[in-house]
């Protein structure tokens, strides 16, 4: 019989031995993106540290080639030659969970010839190659037809359908149950939203923003709280209103951080849904806000009959009365903090995230990213704090009231 000690020194070398052999523990990495010309086409090759299935397609309107990878780290510093094949911009991010997304944005429509992967040979790494070529406005609507790759974004992942409308009544209605907040970090994954000095994204603020906010709620022990994402992670805007709705919540706050050509303006806002815009720049911030989907490669569409039926629903009047009411309560709990605002601080506009009839809902935008001492404010947790501390304070007084009214 081996003595303890023995029995010890034996268990420390397996540990040892273990903790030795050498694991994987990241997602698949990019290592390099490059393009090569030919005169017949331009080949993209995608440097990859494993194999790893794709698909890829081109949209229009704008031109854009997509590539769909399973979750992947950037390691690249530079795509080489990319204004040479037409390419203006590179996005890369999360589209949902397991699924990242490369965008080429395109100064020119094209069409993809041929897609496939080469496995590691001669000292070479796994790569993903693309073959493409210019076309005319016929060639690109025919290639918008065509997928090329195995990769399946959807696979585990069922998108359930909203609940239908709630019955109208003529005053907020709770249940017995805490109030459920919604909390909606705008932008997300392959979607940066507005970039701010030293490359602060939009995405990134609102996300803390949101958390810090849920924290808030949850400590006060008043109320459930979900977030329509909660990492990195690029969501669709109608499905952020299905998310919502699916869980009956009673209150929908999108968080934002806007961006202007003056970057000298600075101050919060706070937004409620109208067809028509409070002003021009209300307008301008709806229209580039709803074309998140179009930056991310998923274009805006009306999906069914039951989501035209929102959209007819949305002129009961009750919960966009709602809406208002809050958002004044917020420019007042704001102001009491002295957090800055803009001069027309109660804005309205047609946002596509604002759309669930049942459920009293307010975009707020924080503050400008393109303004360097505001956007550098909205980076810091202390300054995130304070706002979080206002719109709770927001909420609590909202709420406070919808209980008076069913006393009433």
């Amino acid at each position: 019989m081996k003595s303890p000690s023995l029995l010890k020194l034996i268990a420390a070398l397996i540990l040892c031995t273990v903790f030795l052999i050498p694991t994987k523990t990241h997602a698949l990495t990019i290592k390099d993106v490059r393009f090569g010309h030919y005169p017949d086409k331009t080949r993209l090759v995608i440097d990859l540290d494993e194999d790893a299935k794709f698909r890829t397609f081109v949209i229009g309107d704008p031109y854009r080639m997509v590539i769909d990878l399973p979750s992947f780290a950037w390691k690249t510093a530079t795509v080489k030659d990319q204004q040479a094949s037409g390419i203006t911009a590179v996005r890369h991010g999360n589209l949902k969970p397991g699924i990242s997304r490369i965008v080429f944005d395109l100064n020119r429509p094209i069409s993809i010839h041929s897609a496939f992967t080469l496995p590691a040979s001669q000292g070479k790494p796994p790569r993903l190659v693309i073959d493409f070529a210019n076309t005319n406005t016929a060639g690109f609507a025919m290639a918008q037809n065509d997928i090329r790759g195995t990769l399946d974004i959807n696979k585990g992942t069922e998108l359930s359908a909203a609940p239908p409308p709630r019955t109208p009544s003529t005053k907020p209605q709770l249940t017995d149950k805490k109030p459920l907040v919604i909390i909606d970090p705008g932008h997300g994954g392959v979607d940066p939203g507005a970039i701010g000095p030293n490359g602060i994204h939009e995405k990134n603020v609102v996300l803390a923003l949101g958390l810090e906010l849920k924290k808030q709620l949850e400590e006060s022990g008043q109320y459930r709280v979900k977030m329509t994402r909660y990492d990195d992670t690029f969501i669709q805007l109608s499905n952020r209103v299905k998310y919502a709705r699916k869980h009956n919540g009673d209150l929908f706050v999108s968080i934002h951080a806007d961006s202007l050509r003056d970057n000298k303006v600075s101050g919060a806002s706070f937004y409620t849904l109208s067809e028509k815009a409070s002003d021009a720049q209300a307008a301008k911030l709806a229209a580039r806000e709803n074309k998140a989907d179009l930056i991310a490669g998923i274009e805006l569409e009306v999906e069914d009959e039951a989501v035209m039926d929102i959209l007819i629903d949305l002129a009961r009047r009750n919960t966009q009365n709602q809406s208002k009411y809050f958002a004044n309560i917020l420019i007042g709990k704001f102001k009491g903090n002295k957090l800055k605002l803009l001069r027309s601080a109660n804005r309205h506009a047609n946002f596509a995230v604002l759309k669930a009839p049942d459920i009293p809902s307010v975009l707020v935008e924080t503050g400008f990213m393109s303004n360097v001492e505001e956007a550098t404010k909205l980076n810091s947790p202390a300054h995130r704090q304070r706002i979080a501390g206002s719109l709770k304070k927001g909420i609590d007084a909202y709420f406070k009231t919808v209980k008076e009214n069913e006393r009433s």
